[in-house]
């Protein structure tokens, strides 16, 4: 930077960002490319709904350090670091070696063992019991560590590769996670996760050059935590997932073929949507759904599912929600043949024959498809109340017909480790290719942390999908996992029974715990658990389920005495930070008194921003967002239990919350909907948790704070006004 440039204050940053935007010609989504961040973040910080973290400010000041010296900023460059891209790795021909031989993939005549079988000793995965006691050896001197926690808290987005390369109920960005771990581990260590669900803690662990310990209660969990943390040759990986396909290509024209309406050649089906006939509870009139709920708007964005509409004959008016369904039918199939764009049509003749015949003769690969009844359960119900009693009837028969004959093939693998990574992408579709996946007029599908059977669902093609996730592992194991310089042990087990780990052997514990009844973890994996044929002991579940018997103090009790077992094995004057959000406050309660219980103190609560709402966050008012990080202390000498303050008026809490942020009220702003700009409750619920955990105030319920946060800042609004 010359001598009479300077730059902007710093307290500035929309002007900043707006600035860098103007002068180097780059779009929100440009800017956010080459920062290193979200499209989400970069219009909050343009419109100063919120403030970058310390790591993003230093990036934005470098960005218009380089416009002040008469540099250009190259749209297509990522400053942030190449470990976590959000765009997939470039594949070139230079790129390739010259003289590479080709890759050959072995596959016996017969499938063998289940993949869990060649994957899996005892507890351990990919043969990490022999790895264990010389992690423990090597690691066996304490870590440096920090003796006071950060000061501020972490926003990491979910748009990158690795991220999307396998779904799982509820996953923490691990770029966010990498940089809590350097922040507490700048030399390195040991680091566990007792609740690693799908790995995350590893990957971020891994980037670093920090050995790690995954823990998790689910064989399914583990079996996608054990994958993300391993490297394969991308190549062979590619080699493999054409292996599969070539073997499946007969039965995939057979199944996904319809006749180009254009050109009348054959061509692939891609998706078929599904709508169920209903009845009308006032004249018992049955009708097809998707004939009378629709509404369209300018955009494809804006075309939805209406909930509430009249009955096509009496003229009552009809919530969907309410209706009784009899069958479901298919109304429109969707290809690509000789239009450049993605076509739609109704089925043929011919296609509903083909898919009759089908249906009355499935070419299943017997053996290789899971008939698990579903059992009683809160996710479970409503499957169950419209005939999907088990795993195989979640599916339609050509798709299951479909994920069998993949399925069988990938058993026929001769390499354990390739085969694991084919079955990897295979249980990354999940929810995407079975009746449980609802129909979006702007494509795709979500895996929503419950079992749902929409009124009009989406039938994707198997194999179109597998391929696309195909593609998202493959950038994933070109970059990230190629980064890899650490060692990782997965095991499966409770986290209130840690005895494979000595006392006081960890550095530092980072951990997502489940969120009391927010998600059913041992009911969602069900689905995965079927086809590897394990499945959790929900014994030990930290979970507040009745149909498990479990209420608020036994999930208390399991959360105890896992933080216990946390509190024994990591080393004095170390930290365990701990990510957790949930809208109840004896939830609330019971994390705090169970973190305190297990020997700990909470030294300081800040947020986990995400940066991307889920589905249920933008529809209910109810729903907290925002996680909380709770920095949480083993000091060298006991403490007893601190008193809780005494009883406070609730009103008077939230009033002080409010008066202390008034200059600086969060704002949620809506980039993909028409939606304007509104107070950001769920961040004001997070920020008035962190001061009321580390203080030991008064906790509320998220509706609640809501009500009087709201009511608190209109009276203050028309006392300003009336000035």
């Amino acid at each position: 930077m010359n001598s009479n440039t300077v730059r902007s204050p710093e307290s500035d940053y929309p002007s900043i960002v707006r600035d860098i935007m103007a002068r180097s010609g780059l779009t929100a989504a440009q800017l956010a490319h080459y920062l290193g961040t979200s499209l989400v973040s970069v219009a909050r910080w343009e419109r100063g709904h919120t403030r970058p973290t310390r790591e993003m400010r230093e990036r934005i000041l470098d960005a218009q350090d380089c416009l002040n010296l008469g540099l250009r900023l190259d749209p297509r460059a990522n400053r942030a670091t190449s470990l976590f891209p959000s765009r997939g790795a470039q594949h070139r021909i230079e790129d390739l070696p010259l003289f590479a031989p080709p890759l050959t993939v072995v596959s016996h005549l017969a499938p063998q063992d289940p993949i869990v079988t060649r994957l899996r000793s005892g507890n351990f995965w990919s043969h990490a019991a022999n790895l264990l006691p010389q992690v423990l050896v090597d690691r066996s001197d304490s870590a440096r560590t920090i003796q006071s926690p950060p000061t501020e808290g972490i926003s990491a987005g979910k748009n990158t590769y690795t991220y999307d390369a396998h779904t799982y109920h509820t996953k923490v960005p691990p770029q966010g996670i990498a940089e809590v771990l350097s922040r507490y581990l700048p030399n390195g260590g040991l680091v566990l996760d007792p609740f690693a669900g799908s790995g995350m803690t590893g990957v971020a662990a891994q980037t670093l050059g920090i050995d790690v310990i995954l823990n998790d209660l689910s064989p399914a969990a583990c079996f996608i935590a054990d994958r993300f943390v391993r490297q394969i040759d991308p190549l062979l990986y590619s080699a493999g997932i054409d292996a599969i396909l070539e073997t499946t290509h007969d039965l995939r024209k057979d199944l996904y073929t319809t006749r180009c309406r254009e050109c009348g050649k054959p061509t692939e089906i891609l998706f078929t949507v599904w709508s169920y006939y209903v009845v009308c509870s006032t004249c018992d009139h049955e009708f097809l759904l998707w004939d009378h709920c629709r509404k369209y708007g300018a955009t494809v964005k804006e075309h939805k599912i209406i909930a509430q509409f009249p009955c096509p004959r009496c003229g009552t008016l009809l919530k969907k929600a309410l209706l009784r369904r009899t069958k479901a039918v298919p109304v429109f199939l969707g290809y690509k043949c000789c239009s450049r764009t993605q076509v739609e049509h109704p089925l043929s003749q011919e296609d509903l024959t083909i898919l009759s015949n089908i249906e009355s003769h499935p070419p299943l690969a017997e053996g290789y498809f899971p008939t698990t009844q579903l059992p009683d359960g809160v996710n479970l119900r409503q499957p169950k109340r419209h005939g999907l009693t088990s795993i195989d009837r979640l599916y339609t028969p050509r798709n299951l017909a479909a994920m069998s004959a993949i399925w069988r093939e990938i058993h026929r693998i001769r390499d354990d480790d390739l085969a694991g990574f084919l079955a990897f992408t295979f249980t990354s579709l999940y929810q995407r290719v079975t009746r449980l996946s609802e129909f979006r007029f702007w494509g795709g599908s979500g895996n929503t942390a419950r079992f749902n059977v929409p009124f009009i669902f989406n039938e994707a093609n198997v194999f179109v999908t597998y391929e696309r996730k195909a593609r998202t592992i493959r950038d994933h194991l070109e970059t990230t996992a190629r980064s890899y310089r650490a060692r990782a042990i997965v095991h499966t087990g409770s986290a209130t029974d840690l005895r494979f780990l000595p006392d006081e052997s960890i550095d530092l514990i980072f951990t997502d715990p489940p969120f009391g009844a927010n998600i059913n973890y041992s009911e969602m994996n069900i689905l995965w658990e079927s086809w590897l044929d394990t499945f959790t002991d929900n014994h030990f579940e930290a979970i507040v389920n009745r149909f498990q018997g479990k209420d608020l103090p036994r999930y208390r009790q399991i959360m105890t005495d896992s933080l216990k077992e946390c509190y024994r094995v990591l080393r004095p004057r170390h930290w365990m930070v701990l990510v957790f959000m949930n809208s109840a406050e004896e939830v609330w309660q019971a994390l705090r008194q169970s973190i305190l219980e297990a020997g700990f103190t909470i030294e300081r609560v800040d947020t986990f921003d995400k940066q991307h709402a889920t589905f249920k966050q933008l529809v209910s008012d109810n729903t907290a967002g925002f996680d909380l990080m709770l920095h949480c202390h083993k000091t060298s000498a006991s403490r007893k239990l601190s008193t809780p303050k005494p009883a406070e008026n609730p009103t008077d809490v939230v009033r002080q919350c409010i008066l202390n942020h008034l200059d600086n009220i969060p704002t949620q702003s809506y980039l993909h909907v028409k939606r304007e700009a509104e107070i950001d409750y769920r961040l004001l619920y997070s920020q008035f948790l962190a001061v009321q955990i580390t203080s030991n105030g008064r906790l509320m319920d998220f509706a609640t704070f809501r009500r009087i946060a709201s009511h608190i800042i209109e009276q203050h609004s028309a006392e300003t006004d009336s000035k």
